[in-house]
């Protein structure tokens, strides 16, 4: 019988003793099939039938090096493999919630066994490698999302269940607490795991998505996604094999376990991970340290409302209830935020999919517009008013709106219903960015955060006359010049500028202007991008709340100051970053000169002596 030797000073297991101690009253035969578990599946969930291909893949390998078939790693033994090692307190199982009769493994050493939010990142990777170029990515958002509700709605009939309640009326709780994805009337379940155990049940993914949809007015969204994304063309037998490695990928986690915030990163991974790509074809994506940077810059206040009339993807608004949530939380941890808040976007999708990830990161106070035109038909002032705001406005308005956007002018913005939005004046068609300003200002009650091309600060003709009224009326606290290669569509530089009705005394008649042009770090995944990193956000957010000024980096400038460089704000006009100069040791420097010096003379004394050598020579001849 072949012995099996384990090396205490290479294979013994950094988890400690009692793996090892485990591991030596084992046969040796069942110990090398754990090491081969252990090394292919580490901290991954398994099923009898994947160590049944690994245990075939095993064989295959060893057939073709040594010529032989390998009985020992036949698919025979599996059952009797993992019951030794369970036994053994070397894995653990769990019965999945949706079907009693699969059984999941995984590794009790080493103890990794907890799906952790890089871990998270990485198995979404994996599926959104299996889309590309045969689906919108956007569908990737629709299945995370799917995904995500399912499991915790699944979690909450579980522990109705076994607080002793039947299954239906788990089941009928649970619609009425949550989502509804069980269908009173057929008794159909449309939760995740229930619509994609088999390879024919996967073909209704699409139609399962409509159902809840129809079901949840709330999620009405889905589907338009379905329909928009192409789903019900996608889910063919072509394509079938593909969608299985995205629902494989998706099943190794169970996302009840995880909080809002880790969903919210995983889905902003998701748009984050496309963005290059997708900037090419015209989509903005902000980052989202950009985001925290104006967020903080506004300082918002909880019990109010914040609107971004660009809301994209929701990004903004929900940076911005992170930020309110933290400062309540540090008060009373047991708090939640009091804000609400409201978005509008142009395009339907894209809206649609900011609800889902509002949803995600546990935002339920929210009010998302679509498929209109925030410039020409701002929805949201009827809807504040319904909710009591008098005024139609909210108290915070945020957006990075589209750049130099154009078609924008009289023509278009001097409508009666909207002009009076737009008492600075009328842009032009080459660019709208102060038709964004004016909007945005319009509609605040307390502030206004806008990021923007830095072009908007110097552009002359309508921009400069909008600018000069705006700088005149004394509404800009703020402007902070970016680094450049932040942006996925653009490599410019773009500004924040911050806007107060309201200055505080003491900023009155003034502007701080914030050169953060050199505050930035490579971006850690994108080669040719740059990044703000939490340092240079502290930086920015220190000196504006301080009003201070620093050489090279902030200054304080006086509105007469700006007139007479007739209303251009560009920021390196009024704060450039010092050069680093040259530090030279002249004492070092002169002792390294007086060596070259003396070295020089000796070279030449020896040319002298080589050259007299020659001249002898020649004049004996």
């Amino acid at each position: 019988m072949q012995v099996f030797h384990m090396a205490r000073s290479k294979s013994k297991p950094k988890n400690g003793a009692d793996e090892w101690a485990i591991l030596e009253k084992l046969q040796p035969w069942v110990v090398r099939r754990y090491f081969l578990i252990k090394e292919h599946f580490r901290d991954r969930e398994f099923t009898p039938e994947d160590v049944e291909k690994l245990f075939e893949m095993k064989r295959k390998e060893l057939q073709e090096k040594t010529g032989k078939d390998e009985p020992e790693f036949t698919t025979k033994n599996v059952g009797e493999v993992l019951s030794i090692l369970r036994k053994a307190g070397l894995l653990r199982a769990r019965k999945d919630v949706y079907d009693f009769r699969k059984t999941y493994y995984s590794l009790t050493f080493p103890g990794e066994t907890k799906v952790t939010r890089d871990r998270l990142i990485s198995l979404l990777k994996a599926a959104a490698d299996q889309i590309r170029g045969g689906l919108d990515y956007k569908a990737l958002l629709v299945f995370l999302f799917y995904k995500a509700i399912s499991d915790r709605w699944m979690k909450r009939a579980q522990n109705l269940i076994k607080e002793g309640k039947p299954q239906i009326q788990a089941y009928l709780l649970t619609n009425k607490g949550y989502y509804r994805l069980f269908d009173e009337e057929s008794g159909r379940l449309y939760t995740w795991h229930e619509v994609v155990k088999s390879r024919e049940s996967i073909k209704e993914l699409a139609n399962a998505l409509i159902k809840i949809s129809e079901m949840n007015e709330e999620l009405s969204d889905l589907k338009k996604l379905v329909e928009v994304l192409g789903l019900i063309g996608f889910i063919k037998e072509d394509n079938l094999h593909k969608l299985e490695e995205i629902v494989r990928i998706f099943n190794r986690v169970d996302f009840a376990e995880f909080d809002s915030d880790i969903l919210g990163d995983a889905y902003e991974w998701i748009l984050s991970y496309f963005a290059p790509q997708k900037a090419k074809e015209g989509e903005v994506y902000t980052p989202r340290e950009v985001i925290r940077l104006l967020v903080e810059l506004l300082d918002i206040e909880d019990e109010s409302d914040v609107l971004d009339p660009a809301s994209g993807s929701g990004g903004m608004l929900i940076e911005a209830y992170r930020y309110v949530r933290e400062k309540v939380k540090k008060e009373d941890p047991g708090a939640e935020p009091a804000i609400m808040l409201y978005g509008q976007e142009i395009n339907e999708t894209t809206a649609a999919l900011s609800k889902l990830n509002l949803i995600l990161h546990g935002i339920q106070e929210f009010e998302i517009f679509e498929g209109a035109d925030s410039l020409v038909n701002p929805r949201w002032e009827e809807e504040l008013r319904r909710n009591g705001v008098e005024d139609g406005k909210a108290d915070y308005v945020i957006a990075n709106p589209p750049w130099n956007q154009d078609g924008y002018d009289e023509a278009r913005l001097s409508d009666r219903r909207i002009k009076h939005i737009y008492r600075y004046g009328y842009t032009s068609k080459q660019s709208a960015d102060w038709a964004w300003v004016q909007l945005m200002l319009h509609y605040a009650r307390r502030k206004v955060g806008v990021v923007l091309d830095s072009g908007a600060l110097f552009r002359g003709g309508a921009e400069k006359a909008i600018r000069q009224g705006i700088v005149e009326d004394d509404l800009i606290e703020a402007v902070v010049l970016l680094p450049e290669k932040l942006f996925y569509n653009t490599g410019a530089p773009g500004i924040i500028m911050v806007l107060n009705p309201n200055k505080p005394g003491e900023r009155r008649g003034k502007v701080i202007f914030i050169n953060a042009s050199r505050e930035f770090r490579r971006h850690p995944d994108v080669r040719r991008l740059n990044q703000l990193a939490p340092e240079h956000i502290e930086k920015i957010v220190t000196a504006f709340r301080g009003f201070r000024e620093v050489d090279g980096f902030s200054r304080v400038v006086g509105l007469d100051e700006i007139r007479k460089n007739d209303y251009n704000l560009n920021v390196s006009l009024y704060v450039f970053p010092e050069e680093e100069g040259e530090h030279i040791d002249l004492r070092k420097e002169f002792e390294e000169f007086r060596k070259v010096e003396e070295r020089e003379r000796e070279l030449v004394g020896k040319a002298k002596v080589y050259i007299e050598g020659i001249i002898r020579v020649m004049g004996d001849e």
